[in-house]
């Protein structure tokens, strides 16, 4: 059975941080190894400014930014010391040059444009570590992820047709380890039945790791991070935040679900039905021991989670008329949510208003006011802050709240959520 390993952009920004990469996949080369890799750095923010600059014509800009992105990564690999230079150079040329013909393509459908763009990164350091791996002696066979994962049209956030996503797997994948080459993939990119780029939403690079391991019947999946493990909290947010040394697949879920960033939320679910092993490890301390995920439960509530979303937006809508917010009511509303994409953190309704709570967004907040304004009334706060506590206490809740405005709360008996006025300053 393989092992997978996935590295995310913010591991892979420099050279240093390819070669450790490197390093660690040289160690258990020796055994059957799939490796998922993210786009180089902040790349994926790039794309997305240069999408933003395409479509808005502002030519001058789109042509600064792209070159610029261009040229960090052929430094990044000139200073890597790629084997076949000349040749590599000649690869990347063409890749940048069908970014700039899909930058030059006016989208009707700005979530197909989008994945057109943004999946250039992934492509773009595919080819780079490939090339690192090989000139560093490792049997490195790279299969573009949008060969492997089928899924189906819904652009930036595609669901993946699992009978079609195993075919593809088992038929270019598993040849490859049977001769006992490192498989190399990226993350984050598939394509639909026809061929057409997706994506399977922002950080789904964890969940490509999922799927691989899925099909594969894989040993363990090790996403490496910046940080020990698992931490109960974020440790930039609290400097008192401990690492988990383990946590079920149950658990796991709940947090990714209210905004865990360090697993992506689809990731659990796969490896969940076939007790697949996940392991949280640590880049720069490789040696230390990482949070293990499984199926046992028996210490999910012994440290209290802490989880801190930023930024967020409170919608509250209500009916014109003070009716009921029932059925008809909320059906128009959820239909506009969800033609918006938005995706909603926490959700409350009384009898005559619904509120929402979502990443503040002011393009989305503007397009739902228009759709809804005339049957609703809506009001909205924004730059508010999501406080979800995981096995609380009541001395955790009132030194986390002390002194901030509540607007919202929501409570069961493991997890509390309060929606925040952050502290200025």
């Amino acid at each position: 059975m393989p092992r997978v390993f996935k590295f995310g952009g913010a591991l892979l920004q420099n050279a240093e941080g390819i070669r450790r990469m490197a390093a660690l996949v040289n160690e258990f080369q020796c055994e059957p190894m799939v490796v998922v890799v993210s786009a180089i750095g902040k790349t994926t923010n790039a794309l997305e400014e240069l999408y933003r600059l395409s479509r808005a014509k502002n030519k001058e800009q789109l042509q600064q930014k792209y070159f610029q992105l261009k040229h960090q990564h052929l430094m990044l690999a000139e200073e890597l010391g790629l084997q076949d230079f000349e040749t590599f150079i000649h690869t990347m040329e063409e890749d940048f040059r069908k970014l700039w013909d899909a930058l030059s393509v006016s989208y009707r459908d700005w979530y197909k444009g989008y994945d057109q763009i943004v999946s250039f990164g992934e492509t773009f350091s595919g080819r780079i570590i490939e090339g690192f791996l090989a000139s560093q002696g490792i049997p490195v066979h790279l299969v573009d992820s949008q060969c492997l994962i089928i899924t189906n049209s819904r652009y930036t956030n595609a669901s993946v047709n699992w009978e079609m996503t195993q075919k593809s797997i088992n038929a270019r994948v598993v040849p490859a380890l049977e001769k006992r080459e490192v498989v190399l993939t990226q993350g984050f990119v598939a394509a639909d039945q026809l061929g057409v780029t997706t994506t399977l939403g922002r950080e789904g690079s964890d969940f490509t790791a999922a799927i691989l391991a899925y099909v594969l019947e894989a040993e363990e999946v090790c996403i490496w991070k910046d940080v020990p493990g698992l931490m109960n909290a974020d440790p930039r947010l609290f400097h008192d935040a401990v690492k988990l040394p383990h946590v079920s697949y149950n658990e796991a879920i709940e947090l990714a679900f209210y905004g865990a960033s360090v697993i992506h939320p689809k990731t659990i679910q796969p490896l969940k039905k076939k007790g697949i092993l996940l392991k949280v490890c640590s880049f720069f301390n490789p040696q230390s021991e990482p949070t293990l995920i499984d199926a046992d439960e028996s210490d999910d509530a012994r440290i209290p989670k802490l989880i801190v979303k930023k930024n967020q937006a409170l919608l509250s809508i209500s009916t014109r008329d003070l009716s009921f917010m029932a059925e008809e009511s909320l059906k128009k509303v959820f239909t506009a949510l969800s033609k918006n994409r938005f995706h909603i953190n926490l959700m409350q309704n009384s009898a005559v208003s619904f509120s929402v709570i979502f990443d503040e967004n002011i393009e989305k907040l503007e397009k739902i006011s228009k759709e809804l304004s005339d049957s609703f009334i809506l009001k909205y706060n924004t730059g508010l802050e999501l406080l979800t506590i995981r096995h609380y206490n009541d001395e955790l809740i009132d030194n986390l709240s002390a002194g901030k405005h509540i607007f919202l709360t929501q409570k069961t008996r493991t997890t509390i959520q309060l929606l925040l006025q952050p502290e200025v300053g």
